[in-house]
C-alpha cells in the first residue's frame, strides 16, 4: 500500500515531466516570438494588438474547466507579457 509520501513523490515526478514539456514549448514559442518581432520591425506593425490578444484569450480559455479558467487566463497573460517584452527588446536591438 502506497503511503501519502509515495503518492506525493509520484505526483511530483509527473509534474517534473510536464514542466520539461512546458519548457520545450515555451522555448519554441519564444523562437516564434522572435520571428514575429523581426517581421513587425520590418513592417512597422505595433507589438501590441489588443483585438488579437482578446480573441486568443477567449478562444483558448473557452473549453477550460471552470475551476482552472481564471488561473489559465493569468498564465496566458503572463506568457503574452513576456513575449511582448521580448519583442520590444528585440526590435530595439
Amino acid at each position: 500500500m502506497e503511503s501519502g509520501n509515495d503518492k506525493l513523490i509520484e505526483v511530483r515526478k509527473k509534474i517534473d515531466l510536464v514542466d520539461e514539456q512546458m519548457k520545450k514549448l515555451f522555448l519554441e514559442r519564444m523562437e516564434l516570438a522572435d520571428c514575429v518581432a523581426v517581421i513587425k520591425a520590418e513592417s512597422g506593425e505595433a507589438i501590441y494588438n489588443p483585438d488579437r490578444e482578446k480573441a486568443m484569450l477567449e478562444r483558448l480559455a473557452a473549453n477550460v474547466e471552470p475551476k482552472f479558467q481564471e488561473p489559465y487566463i493569468r498564465f496566458l497573460k503572463e506568457i503574452l507579457s513576456i513575449s511582448k517584452d521580448y519583442q520590444k527588446k528585440r526590435m530595439l536591438a
